[in-house]
């Protein structure tokens, strides 16, 4: 799996997301021809991020999201990095009375979203957003630089599920401070990432052989394939950005702990709005 994870880095962004619409094209054309496709889900080939199932994989996020930041049907949400709508399909059963907003730098995802999700529910509203990121693309408008596209203070809860995983330190810092820009007062940001302790040793099923000051790289030339933080990094940031981590959820990519007792694959954070 790992020799096959760095071919596939090896890719150019384009090359990237035409090797998964290949290789998924013959269940897509078995499951359209015997409609055995949910209405809800897009077709394998047109999911960019992650390998799970579609729906019960945004099923499980949602009951995170109930869990760790009690999501409430009156709350105003920002998913950050929403992609193709995974959690917010799986939301539209949860948000009646309040509203969602995702935004997310692969456009194919966002039409999907617009076309699937906010004509049945016009108050999930989806915005695509062209920032660079050297897994998914080569535009030019830098996350380090982005500001979201919301007025202050607009927001109960958002969340980002693995997205920071995929971000440079300088990107991230960006990203904590424009979450705090947009929340409440008292608002709450879930957020999944891999953390490190550099007091201990800790194995898991990734690794980030490239080790630099606070953080380590999977790949050091696609800078956003993963990336691990440290504990210490990530409580600095988040001081920093006006913010405090209330809860560390550790995930079952480590070794040590078992899938039944964790909620995610990579570890759940916690900031509340101080």
């Amino acid at each position: 799996m790992s020799a096959l994870r760095s071919y596939y880095y090896k890719l150019p962004p384009s090359l990237r997301l035409l090797g998964r619409k290949i290789y998924f094209f013959p269940i897509d054309f078995y499951e359209g021809i015997t409609g055995k496709r949910s209405k809800k889900e897009p077709k394998k080939g047109d999911i960019y991020v992650g390998s799970s199932d579609f729906i019960p994989h945004g099923i499980r996020q949602t009951k995170v999201l109930l869990k760790y930041i009690d999501l409430k049907s009156t709350d105003q949400i920002l998913d950050v990095g929403c992609g193709i709508g995974r959690t917010a399909v799986a939301l539209t059963d949860v948000i009646k009375e309040g509203s969602y907003d995702g935004f997310d730098a692969v456009e194919k995802g966002i039409i999907w979203c617009n076309k699937n999700i906010n004509k049945k529910h016009p108050h999930f509203k989806f915005k695509f957003t062209p920032i660079y990121n050297d897994l998914y693309n080569t535009f030019s408008q830098k996350a380090e630089d982005f500001t979201f596209p919301y007025k202050d203070n607009t927001f109960d809860k958002t969340f980002l599920f693995s997205v920071f995983t995929h971000m440079q330190v300088v990107e991230i810092r960006r990203y904590l401070n424009e979450i705090s820009r947009v929340l409440k007062n008292e608002g709450r940001c879930l957020a999944t990432f891999f953390l490190y302790d550099d007091s201990k040793k800790e194995e898991g099923t990734m690794l980030f052989p490239h080790i630099y000051d606070g953080y380590k790289l999977m790949n050091d030339k696609v800078t956003a394939a993963n990336i691990a933080i440290s504990i210490p990094l990530l409580n600095k940031m988040a001081k920093d950005a006006g913010l405090e981590v209330t809860k560390i959820k550790e995930g079952y990519w480590r070794n040590d702990v078992e899938k039944q007792e964790a909620d995610e694959f990579q570890d759940i954070v916690v900031f509340k709005k101080i």
